[in-house]
């Protein structure tokens, strides 16, 4: 309790000058731009991004069809492969010692 009192009786004036001066040390912005709502460059920005958006939905799009083929095509080849019946190792399993009498 002492230590958390004197600590705050330190950095209390300190934090309180920081908080008083923070909102004025705020660097005024002031938009200029040719055009309303935005410059040219923003316009080219937001259609390079929405023109990558639309290729990455069309590349996966054609990515997941395609994989769908060949998965259903890779099912139906294990599906055909010979299967061997399980049989079960023996209960309990033998030591190596007596493996080798």
């Amino acid at each position: 309790m002492f230590s958390c009192r004197a600590a705050w009786q330190r950095c209390g004036p300190l934090a309180r000058k920081a908080a008083y001066r923070l909102p004025r040390d705020v660097v005024q912005r002031r938009p200029m731009s040719s055009m309303p709502g935005g410059s040219v460059e923003n316009i080219l920005y937001s259609l390079l991004c929405g023109g990558a958006l639309v290729a990455s939905v069309s590349y996966a799009y054609s990515t997941v069809s395609s994989d769908g083929n060949r998965f259903n095509d890779r099912i139906s080849e294990i599906k055909a492969r010979p299967k061997t019946e399980w049989v079960p190792k023996p209960w309990p399993p033998k030591s190596k010692e007596e493996d080798e009498v």
